[in-house]
């Protein structure tokens, strides 16, 4: 349903078209697997909570059309919280490509406190358009949702967003694993089949037989660990082999590089075993507590998650070799280079911005950023350089 997103004028991203309306806006194209890099505290979680903010925002069920939590974490107190340095005179500006259907269509908005001096209240809409033609916004702070309230699918197009919001999963980048008896309910109704913290795992692996021997084919293949679900009268239990040939314990007794990456691994393979399903999934930091040598097979996970699923995956990540092993596969012809983007988020002094970064058919990227992973080429000189001066 999303297919674009652009901004301007949210959290750390200046509101540079405030006062020149000629200036670009932060822009998102989203592919089926879309990477977000950068370094800490550069805004890489405010582009990718922007993103379910835009649902929520046309499905409009909530009293607010942002939503002060997202992926398990309260990101604002109030709608002032959003603004630029909190700067209740900012305006923030939304762009959303949205696909219905066949059909393509563009909302445009601009959002601001009617009254600055009232930092409590909900944002007030002081333009919008809906494919370049002007509506009028309601009166006094928005309310519902976001699409102008006359359009004949207005309806079809906040039950769309409902249920893609249903469909979708933010993974945050502490997941809490699977405990040794796991509880077997189901999800609450209305809610992603994977919480925030890898809630719902447990239950989907043990009444899903398929999901469970690939999430186990592929911990086995890439961790050297085995599982199997130990089940009896009185509990389930995920067990796990540890070393070849060694005892069967309970998964909540390793390692927390397995806990981490269990909620990660089934959801993806989820996403790969349905094709037919639509989403937008949120996965932050997947390399959380693994080895190094084991982050390119992420890449690998991902691309197999998106390969020809109708969903959209979001991947927040540090880890060179997952952005190498995706380059990798584009080189050998394996993955079309159309269905991969790749984004920079930058912490310049003047403020966060949102750089794609080009990937080309032979795995090569065009317009890199400077600096971005050449830590351990610089701590090699470092080393020669200091081998040298000792003589």
């Amino acid at each position: 349903m999303l297919t674009r997103l652009a901004f301007d004028g949210y959290r750390s991203f200046p509101a540079r078209r405030r006062f020149d309306r000629s200036q670009p806006l932060q822009e998102l194209d989203l592919a089926p697997l879309t990477l977000v890099i950068g370094r800490n505290n550069a805004g890489k979680t405010s582009v990718l909570s922007l993103l379910h903010s835009a649902l929520y925002a046309l499905a409009g069920d909530g009293p607010t059309p942002l939503p002060l939590t997202l992926g398990g974490r309260r990101v604002a107190d109030r709608f002032a919280d959003m603004l630029p340095e909190r700067d209740t005179l900012s305006v923030m500006e939304w762009h959303l490509s949205l696909r219905n259907g066949h059909e393509s269509h563009d909302l445009c908005a601009r959002l601001m406190l009617e009254d600055n001096l009232d930092r409590h209240a909900g944002p007030t809409v002081s333009e919008r358009y809906w494919d370049g033609e002007a509506y009028p916004p309601p009166p006094g702070p928005l309310q519902g949702s976001l699409l102008p309230e006359t359009l004949p699918q207005r309806e079809a197009l906040r039950a769309e967003a409902r249920a893609l919001l249903s469909r979708s999963v933010w993974l945050g980048p502490l997941r809490t694993g699977t405990p040794a008896a796991p509880a077997l309910g189901e999800r609450p109704s209305g809610a992603p089949p994977i919480g925030p913290a890898g809630e719902g795992v447990s239950a989907l692996l043990a009444k899903d037989q398929p999901l469970f021997q690939g999430v186990a084919s592929w911990l086995r293949e890439h961790a050297d660990l085995p599982l199997r679900w130990e089940i009896n009268l009185d509990q389930r239990r995920l067990l796990a082999r540890r070393g070849r040939g060694g005892a069967e314990v309970s998964i909540a007794h390793t390692g927390d590089g397995v806990h981490q990456v269990l909620p990660v691994v089934t959801l993806a393979t989820l996403r790969r075993l349905d094709r037919n399903s639509t989403f937008l999934d949120v996965v932050q930091q997947p390399e959380l507590h693994l080895h190094d040598a084991l982050h390119p097979a992420l890449g690998d996970l991902f691309l197999g998650a998106t390969a020809q699923s109708k969903g959209v995956m979001v991947v927040e990540t540090h880890a060179e070799g997952l952005l190498l092993r995706v380059r990798r596969r584009i080189a050998e012809g394996s993955v079309d280079p159309a269905r991969v983007a790749l984004y920079y988020v930058d912490d310049a002094p003047e403020g966060s911005t949102l750089q794609r970064v080009q990937l080309l058919p032979d795995g090569e990227v065009e317009g890199w950023p400077e600096g971005v992973f050449l830590e351990r080429y610089q701590e090699v000189r470092a080393i020669r350089r200091a081998q040298r001066s000792r003589g």
